[in-house]
């Protein structure tokens, strides 16, 4: 679930649900959720064929529809993975320097502050996995915390009754009137458009293979 629930669920589902409206976002999530359901399921059907060795992807789809397809498929996997690294690691900088420039606090200007913290961000990540799957397994469950933490702040906040200062910035407990009014699309920009909203979302969705990519690990973990 980790590598599910990424940055742009967090930086920018609000943005695609204002653009798209509640009704056809959660129509992409739903197809989104699906197209994830499906590859996880196949998956699985895949995996239970015989003996999961190393390799994860490629091993599974080279067993299965030969090792063409399986070299293929698993070049595309990997590239995916490493513009997924760097698409977190911006958000995450991204996030953290917005946060930094709430309280004044700078270390040169912000396009270079968010350099330093993705920096400083991936190198912790490559000390992490350089230290062995124990560690990274460790990892991830204080990062599994972290997540399950944001998620109850969220929810929590939603319920609190909003103060007039937060009403100020436009942040409203639930009401009908409201959920009416953002029920339907608002498209604004050139890039407002369902297909548009989907492919910005639909990386959100993806990770279901995670499991395995580790799949020579996960006896001797």
């Amino acid at each position: 679930m980790l590598n599910i629930w990424g940055v742009i669920l967090y930086l920018r589902l609000p943005w695609i649900t204002s653009q798209a409206g509640i009704g056809l976002t959660w129509i992409i999530i739903l197809v989104s959720s699906s197209i994830t359901g499906i590859t996880g399921l196949s998956t699985s059907a895949i995996a239970t064929n015989g003996k999961v060795k190393g390799g994860g992807t490629y091993f599974l789809i080279s067993r299965s529809l030969g090792p063409e397809l399986g070299g293929s498929i698993g070049l595309i996997f990997a590239f995916a993975n490493a513009v997924a690294v760097a698409m977190h690691t911006v958000g995450f900088a991204e996030t953290v320097q917005a946060l930094m420039q709430e309280t004044d606090v700078s270390m040169v200007d912000k396009l270079n502050d968010i350099r330093i913290i993705g920096v400083i961000t991936v190198t912790c990540l490559l000390a992490i996995s350089m230290a062995g799957m124990e560690w990274e397994s460790k990892a991830q469950v204080l990062f599994f915390l972290v997540i399950m933490i944001s998620f109850a702040s969220y929810i929590v906040g939603t319920i609190i009754p909003a103060t007039p200062q937060k009403q100020a910035k436009g942040f409203f407990s639930y009401r009908a009137d409201i959920f009416a009014a953002n029920f339907v699309p608002g498209w604004r920009g050139p890039e407002g458009s369902f297909f548009g909203m989907f492919s910005i979302f639909f990386p959100s969705a993806t990770g279901i293979l995670a499991g395995a990519n580790i799949s020579g690990d996960l006896k001797a973990s």
